[in-house]
């Protein structure tokens, strides 16, 4: 007998928990799918009395005998093959649909909990007291380490909830990480920290790097603001992140590097760009950039980068200035010979950036925005891109051009666009006036919307949960797999059901 898991996980790319009853008149066994099991979900195994064995079942199907074991998962108890269970914890990121605005939870292959981001609303801090049981038996969640990508708020003020001092004793935050652009209110880039100007360029400089820096900066200001509110909700230490920066983690084969915001040195200090002089534009396009890599694949958390900061980037990391390429093309009078080599520096600019931030998958910076660039799109080169966003909300995100472009630019013959808002597709809300509850209604994100992510380094699932469940099935899921011949990942796209079924 193989050695007892107490705890295991599901394998790939998912499993059928099964009700397995006696029919009191017949006699007969009747056998059906309770809930299918993502790929990595937790799963608690009944043992027997002694705690030698699993507690089995064996049952007759298609006149052969098969043996189950019983299982507790995702809240109830059924039924399983044994080799439908591993031993190892996988890698999890989580896109939870917090309407207009970013929100990512990630668990490592070793269970620690980060999270990049928690939208405008409550939909983060709900989340996460479904995920921890935090209604029921469960005193707290697991210590979680936070990233703020920038200070737009339908990025960082859902952690207000989080922050709370009434529930210090729930959410355990370690560490809060930022762009060093600690904003407080008032218009301008100058907002943003100390404006210097150097070689006919503006930079904010004076950046929060460490505690210390926060602590003087909000001592300086002269309105603090809803994003400094925020901060001053949790006494965790706060440290800015940038190119340069060691990784904020790199354990069990996997790696979480730091790509942006890309600072300058000026006068011995770190100093970062004012984009087209506005202050949104600006702690936008110096949003935390983060490579996630584990085995073969990689995946990009990248805020809400914008076109003049994607063109910074890629000159940057290839030392080519596109943007004034492009410009240069669109002149027309200028000779085919030189328009061949402008195309020739533009396409060596995309390949030479790829090196460092070519990706599987990207989440869409900017919510599916259209202020973006093709070439930064060709650079990151995903086969599936995740998007966020949210209802009821002026933007029209995600865009019909961008959708477009990124379709276009991805990698693949049946390159894969997720997201939040369209898997969810309905109300954000639904009425439970009926229910006997207090509540006139309850949020549907826990359920619907999240962008589920699972990944052992090989093999990844990308899943969204059936508004209605299909025979035998809760979940969409779309299966990427390493294929080491030809050194990238491919779209799987023939799944153990047929597409649509009923």
């Amino acid at each position: 007998m193989s050695t007892l898991l107490k705890t295991a996980f599901a394998t790939y790319p998912s499993v059928k928990l099964k009700n397995i009853e006696v029919d009191k008149k017949s006699g007969k066994t009747l056998i059906s799918t309770k809930k299918e099991l993502l790929f990595g979900d937790y799963i608690q195994p009944f043992l027997n009395e002694n705690g030698t064995d699993y507690e089995r079942l064996v049952v007759v199907e298609k006149k052969k005998e098969v043996e189950y074991i019983k299982v507790y998962c995702r809240g109830a108890v059924g039924y399983i093959l044994e080799s439908e269970m591993q031993p190892n914890r996988i890698l999890e990121v989580n896109f939870i649909d917090v309407g207009q605005g970013d929100g990512c939870h990630i668990v490592t292959p070793d269970d620690k909990h980060f999270l990049i981001d928690a939208g405008d609303s409550d939909n983060m801090y709900r989340f996460l007291k479904w995920r921890f049981n935090l209604n029921k038996d469960k005193p707290k969640s697991p210590p979680f380490t936070v990233v703020i990508s920038h200070s737009d708020s339908d990025h960082y003020q859902g952690f207000g909830q989080l922050f709370k001092e009434r529930n210090n004793a729930k959410f355990i935050i370690k560490k809060i990480y930022h762009n060093g652009m600690v904003e407080e209110s008032g218009s301008g880039p100058g907002m943003l920290g100390t404006i210097i100007e150097h070689d006919g360029c503006k930079y904010v400089t004076d950046l929060c790097d460490t505690n210390a820096d926060y602590e003087k900066r909000i001592q300086s200001v002269k309105k603090r603001g809803l994003y400094i509110n925020t901060l001053e909700k949790s006494s965790a230490p706060k440290q800015s992140l940038r190119l340069g920066s060691a990784p904020i983690y790199d354990n069990c084969g996997m790696k979480m590097e730091i790509l942006g915001p890309v600072a300058q040195d000026i006068d011995g200090k770190a100093a970062l760009p004012v984009f087209d002089g506005d202050k949104g534009k600006t702690k936008n396009g110096h949003s935390v950039i983060i490579k996630l890599t584990y085995g073969h694949l990689r995946l990009l958390l990248g805020g809400d980068l914008n076109t003049d900061s994607e063109y910074y980037l890629i000159k940057h990391f290839s030392g080519i200035d596109v943007a004034n390429i492009k410009a240069q093309l669109k002149d027309d009078t200028i000779s085919s010979d030189k328009r061949k080599e402008l195309e020739a520096q533009k396409e060596m600019a995309i390949s030479k950036t790829r090196e460092v931030m070519e990706v599987d998958i990207a989440k869409s910076c900017h919510h599916g925005s259209a202020d973006f660039t093709s070439e930064f799109l060709k650079v990151l080169n995903p086969i599936a891109t995740v998007i966020s966003s949210g209802d009821n909300e002026p933007h029209t995100h995600p865009r019909p051009d961008t959708l477009g472009t990124i379709g276009k630019h991805s990698r693949g013959e049946r390159s894969l666009i997720f997201s939040t808002e369209l898997a969810r597709s309905g109300k954000e809300f639904v009425e439970i006036k009926k229910l006997n509850t207090q509540k006139s209604r309850e949020r549907v994100v826990t359920v619907y919307g999240m962008i589920n992510v699972r990944t052992d380094g090989e093999k990844v699932i990308v899943a969204q949960k059936l508004e209605k469940p299909a025979k035998d099935r809760n979940w969409d899921i779309h299966k990427l797999e390493w294929n080491e011949e030809k050194g990238v990942f491919e779209y799987n796209q023939y799944l153990k059901y047929e597409y649509g079924a009923s």
